[in-house]
């Protein structure tokens, strides 16, 4: 494969003489055409792969040097979080005259759909994936594009996250000397997939608080909730039913649960700082809107590095580079 190697810029010609196909016949592959036999396909994928090769589906109307996009690869785009990250990356990146294509990653074809260094996100300039465990979708193999990742870390990809265990501890530890010794506590969280979308920032903060709460002797009540704007209410009302006589403590693992469980506690004539302490995560701005206690997600400056980062690239950086930050507690009502 000695030619394959000397080629910088492989044609679907050149897959398709390697292959000993058809043009056509590669043309299918790409579009995943059930006109072909698993064993074309299968070789014409390994010539792909070997030769690097990434077709341009808008080489018919445009000029490559034309086109200046990135991708966004996202696990949810109807979630604040995201849709704030985006916000932030798009107006970035526009002073540079690229414009952002969201991916929302949201089921299983979509999944199989990135694992082929052929797929569309692989067309544009880089792919930015967020809240991700590339790691799992990707194993060994690395896509032949500039990945970046916000909110989640690999050591073979540009990174900057925040470590999600260390935010489970800040949050026992606020709640352990806000609390009086006689406290109830609760943890209300999400219990993740585990699967390949999974970058488990849950289940991280769930170990970092329970770990302070055993050093501390203090045991807690897990309750799971969902993501929705309702989910921490209904979560911690399956539990309170009636007004409780002891003092509560309650860690809620992002803003949206935070906004559920102070909404239930308020029906029940429950106030913070006198009959509840509450932390949440994120620092969304639902979470001011309610005066919600939350650790800030530095959502502004994984942006800014993670821009700065692929601006760097362009420039000719190589070496990989890896961002931890911290998530800070801004304390409010709650």
């Amino acid at each position: 494969m000695k030619d394959k190697k000397r080629n910088p810029n492989p044609t679907i010609k050149d897959v398709a003489r390697l292959a000993n196909v058809g043009i056509a016949t590669v043309s299918r592959v790409l579009n995943n055409s059930e006109k072909v036999s698993e064993k074309t396909r299968e070789k014409v994928l390994e010539i792909i792969e070997e030769l690097g090769y990434s077709p341009n589906i808008n080489a018919r109307t445009l000029s490559s040097k034309n086109i200046n996009s990135l991708s966004f690869v996202t696990p949810d785009m109807g979630n604040e979080f995201y849709g704030i990250m985006y916000s932030l990356l798009e107006k970035k990146i526009s002073r540079n005259n690229y414009r952002l294509i969201v991916f929302p990653l949201i089921d299983q074809i979509s999944l199989e759909k990135i694992k082929q260094n052929t797929d569309l996100i692989y067309q544009t300039d880089g792919v930015f994936f967020s809240s991700l465990s590339v790691s799992s979708i990707f194993q060994n193999r690395i896509p032949p594009k500039k990945i970046i990742l916000i909110d989640s870390y690999d050591e073979r990809f540009d990174s900057v996250y925040v470590d999600n265990y260390q935010v489970g501890k800040t949050a026992a530890e606020y709640l352990i000397s806000n609390s009086p010794s006689n406290s109830t506590f609760y943890l209300v969280t999400f219990k993740e997939l585990n699967n390949e979308f999974t970058s488990f920032v849950f289940k991280k903060r769930d170990e970092g608080f329970l770990q302070v709460m055993e050093e501390n002797n203090k045991k807690v009540k897990i309750i799971y909730s969902d993501l929705l704007w309702d989910g921490g209410y209904k979560a911690i009302g399956n539990i309170i039913k009636r007004r409780p006589k002891k003092y509560l403590s309650i860690f809620a693992t992002c803003d949206m649960i935070g906004v559920g469980v102070k909404k239930y506690l308020e029906e029940k004539n429950m106030h913070p700082k006198k009959d509840y302490s509450l932390i949440a995560v994120d620092n969304l701005p639902i979470s001011r809107l309610f005066q919600l206690t939350t650790i800030r997600q530095p959502i502004i400056e994984m942006v800014e590095i993670a821009y700065e980062m692929f601006i760097s690239s362009m420039g000719g950086r190589e070496k990989v580079e890896h961002h931890k930050l911290e998530g800070k507690i801004v304390e409010r009502e709650t």
